[in-house]
């Protein structure tokens, strides 16, 4: 019955929601009980929240689907940026990307968190390893190298180099299994992000003529604003870039439905042999005995279109583009095969290791830890969860920015028209119902205004006749 007693303990917050030895040694518990518990996460590159079996059966990832259903599904996770370095640099710092200053790709904004800069004790490296952990980082980093924020081991992979990533990673586990000291391993392959190159049998498993093609895919986007994936005004479109069985592919826009099917057939495949991979992976985790004393998070850094609005690549509002799958596991300690609603960002990792390590969460955090859904997955820890792209054409402020609540989501593009979608009826977002909802609008703009203004973004105040100010 431990854990139970650990589920009403979850509940709690600080070092006393993970007072484990404690709990353990009241009810007998041996020494393997005591120990903090382990983190695994699993941050994958461009994985849309569709890319996954339990979101879509087209697409086989059994090994993911299993892990998902031995676990907590939170069907409704969000980054904090939908571009590779802002979402990494969010998710080590917990904050979003205005405030920790790495907005769209520019990366070098991230060196006051490396070794010897002023806010280097800030990460969730550093925090992890100061209440005890082994901190170990394999793949993709996209931020500089993992070891000088607070890794105390770790490979950045060259490019598209996962099949060492993951052999690294599993090295890693057979250390630990002789250790007593708990860890924190970081995975992030680099699939499925472009260029894909998936291997014949992957691409085997899928017929690209039988792969169904989205409600909302078009051939090439319209000029509204809430497309446009470049400097303010521009129109600009990113493409798909390639994949080696078919090069130059995908070109850009306009892209027809033979062509779109045969990139998603590559991506499809990608995505099951990253499966494949991670299956692997956690088979290692229990021959090593680690398995019921890890936590095991996955999540991707953004989402991606696939033909979707008629684009490709990220950087948008859109739910292809800011939402991603994100499943909890942890034997004995988490219920299984539930899927939450409640709404999630990527930023809540953060806080949420920090709390079951038993190390105090930073007023300053972002995030809502996630140790109540953990126990309760009905509950919720937030009304309204917000994303942000800006940047893209170097100006800090320029950009996207999103307020999403249950049911409603509000965008302010980045020229500053305003798109209001009902996700509930309308999950492809096809329609704007910005100038005809009375009641949703304002309450989201108000919460998007007051967010802009915590975060210190450089377009708050929201231009005049715009939206209200908080």
């Amino acid at each position: 019955m431990i854990g139970l007693v650990l589920l009403k303990r979850l509940v709690l917050s600080g070092a006393a929601a993970l007072s484990l030895c404690g709990t353990c040694a009241a009810m007998g518990g041996n020494a393997a009980e005591t120990r903090k518990p382990n983190f695994l996460v699993v941050f994958t590159d461009d994985q849309t929240f569709r890319a996954i079996g339990y979101n879509n059966p087209e697409i086989k990832t059994p090994n993911l689907d299993r892990l998902a259903a031995e676990g907590l599904i939170l069907n409704k996770a969000y980054v904090a940026s939908p571009i590779c370095a802002a979402s990494r640099a969010s998710i080590m710092t917990g904050l979003f990307p205005q405030q920790h200053g790495v907005i769209a790709l520019n990366r070098g904004a991230f060196s006051p968190y490396l070794k010897g800069g002023s806010k280097a004790d800030q990460t969730l490296a550093n925090r992890l390893a100061a209440a005890g952990y082994h901190c170990a980082f394999y793949g993709k980093s996209h931020i500089g190298d993992p070891r000088q924020y607070g890794f105390s081991e770790g490979v950045e992979s060259g490019p598209y180099n996962d099949v060492k990533t993951f052999e690294l990673a599993e090295q890693f586990l057979e250390r630990a299994a002789k250790s007593s000291k708990p860890f924190f391993l970081w995975v992030a392959p680099h699939q499925p992000h472009v260029p894909l190159k998936p291997e014949q049998r992957w691409l085997d498993l899928y017929d690209h003529k039988q792969l169904k093609l989205d409600q909302n895919v078009r051939e090439a986007p319209n000029n509204a604003s809430i497309n446009n994936q470049g400097v303010p005004g521009e129109a600009y479109y990113r493409d798909s870039a390639y994949t080696r069985n078919w090069k130059n592919l995908s070109a850009g826009p306009p892209r027809n439905d033979e062509t779109i099917r045969l990139f998603t057939k590559a991506y499809y495949a990608t995505v099951s042999h990253l499966d494949d991979q991670i299956g692997r992976l956690v088979g290692r985790l229990r021959a090593q005995g680690l398995n019921d004393n890890t936590v095991f998070i996955f999540l991707s850094d953004n989402g991606y279109h696939l033909g979707n609005h008629g684009l490709g690549n990220k950087i948008t509002m859109h739910e292809e583009s800011v939402r991603v799958p994100m499943f909890v596991r942890w034997p004995a300690h988490v219920k299984k095969g539930i899927k939450s609603d409640a709404l999630v960002s990527s930023l809540d990792v953060y806080p949420t290791l920090l709390e079951l390590a038993g190390a105090a969460v930073p007023d300053d955090a972002m995030g809502k830890s996630l140790v109540p859904l953990l126990s309760n997955p009905a509950s919720e820890i937030r009304e309204v969860v917000f994303s942000e792209c800006t940047g893209v054409g170097g100006k800090p402020g320029d950009g996207h920015r999103m307020a999403r609540g249950k049911d409603w989501k509000y965008v302010l593009s980045d020229t500053n028209e305003q798109y209001l979608f009902d996700q509930s009826k309308d999950p492809f977002e096809l329609k704007n119902l910005a100038d005809e909802e009375g009641a949703e609008l304002p309450k989201l703009q108000q919460s998007l205004a007051t967010w802009m203004q915590h975060v210190g973004d450089r377009k708050y105040p929201y231009p005049a006749g715009t939206t209200p100010r908080p």
